[in-house]
């Protein structure tokens, strides 16, 4: 069985959801960004039997969604659909707090990147994106975890969307 799994995300710098896909072995096969209102990068529909994606979660003490969340669970929503039709698969929504619960961005991306393959670390950067999601550790360590866990990463790493929507894959999965 193959997987998409989406980490929405709005469209910054032309990129907007991370996706990632795991082949009939399970095993990362590849990674993009993906908007619902353009055609996929390579121009062909990814072929799944699950889409899997984030969908955003009411805040628990107000029961209220935010704005951003709504425009993610929108975001994700469509291309999850526009995914799934056109390769006939299901679509499986989960929450943050199902696949990672409270634990902080760069915790869960070392605890994902310890179960991932030489291949599949390598498909994701290698050597630099360990640095980097060990670094971010560190500083949200030494913060106390006072920010949310992508601040701790610098500004121009975009790569923590890959890093959930691979984690995403891995939970799902059940790696």
């Amino acid at each position: 069985m193959s997987i998409i799994a989406i980490d929405p995300g709005y469209a910054k710098r032309g990129r907007g959801c991370a996706c990632a896909r795991f082949d009939g072995d399970d095993f990362l096969a590849a990674w993009w960004y993906a908007r619902p209102d353009a055609m996929p990068p390579d121009g062909a529909w990814p072929e799944a039997d699950t889409v899997v994606w984030e969908c955003p979660q009411v805040d628990g003490r107000t029961r209220t969604a935010t704005p951003q969340a709504v425009q993610l669970a929108a975001v994700g929503g469509t291309l999850a659909g526009l995914y799934a039709g056109h390769a006939g698969a299901t679509v499986d929504p989960v929450t943050p707090s199902a696949w990672k619960g409270s634990t902080p961005k760069p915790i869960q991306h070392m605890r994902m990147w310890e179960v991932l393959t030489p291949p599949e670390r390598a498909l994701l950067g290698g050597s630099a994106t360990e640095a980097a999601i060990d670094a971010a550790r560190r500083k949200g360590a030494l913060d106390r975890w006072s920010k949310s866990g992508a601040a701790y990463y610098p500004h121009n790493f975009l790569m923590h969307n890959i890093l959930d929507a691979v984690g995403i894959g891995v939970w799902w999965l059940g790696r």
